[in-house]
């Protein structure tokens, strides 16, 4: 029979592991965009390997490899209103807007960027992407886009 402090104690327990799986749901997809704007910032990450953790849903689950990307900071972009410039923002760098009222457009967007090639974008270059969109879940954040085209080299 259980007691008083062990039916609220189960009951917690109970709450915490709803909550946890709540957060641990796929990301909201939004619909593939086209984006055009200004590298600010540009850094590049290696494949890298991560292992499955035992118990866990999703791609976390699993064993699985995180292509070479770059991380883009862009300015002077267009092709994306305010709420979908801070969703995908907030997917890739969820700290990266701060505060900003979320009705405005933020002045910058973060976008993720597969590729192998680490000379191929650089600080001050004008790209567009065609196609492109964010998804994922507990084990990680994708991106994919249909086309890359460098519009105009740096300053």
């Amino acid at each position: 029979m259980i007691k008083g402090f062990q039916f609220v104690f189960a009951l917690y327990c109970l709450l915490v592991i709803m909550a946890v799986h709540s957060v641990a749901a796929p990301l909201p997809p939004f619909a593939p965009v086209d984006i055009t704007g200004k590298i600010q910032e540009v850094s590049w990450v290696a494949e890298q390997q991560s292992k499955g953790i035992p118990g866990m849903s999703g791609s976390a689950g699993n064993d699985r490899t995180l292509p070479a990307h770059f991380l883009l900071k862009l300015t002077d972009y267009t092709g994306v209103n305010a709420e979908t410039a801070r969703q995908m923002t907030s997917y890739i760098d969820g700290h990266a807007l701060g505060e900003e009222s979320e009705k405005t457009l933020p002045a910058f967007i973060m976008l993720q960027i597969n590729h192998e090639d680490r000379n191929l974008l650089k600080k001050g270059m004008t790209i567009r992407l065609d196609g492109y969109t964010v998804k994922g879940d507990e084990g990680g954040t994708w991106t994919s886009y249909a086309r890359l085209e460098v519009l105009q080299h740096e300053d």
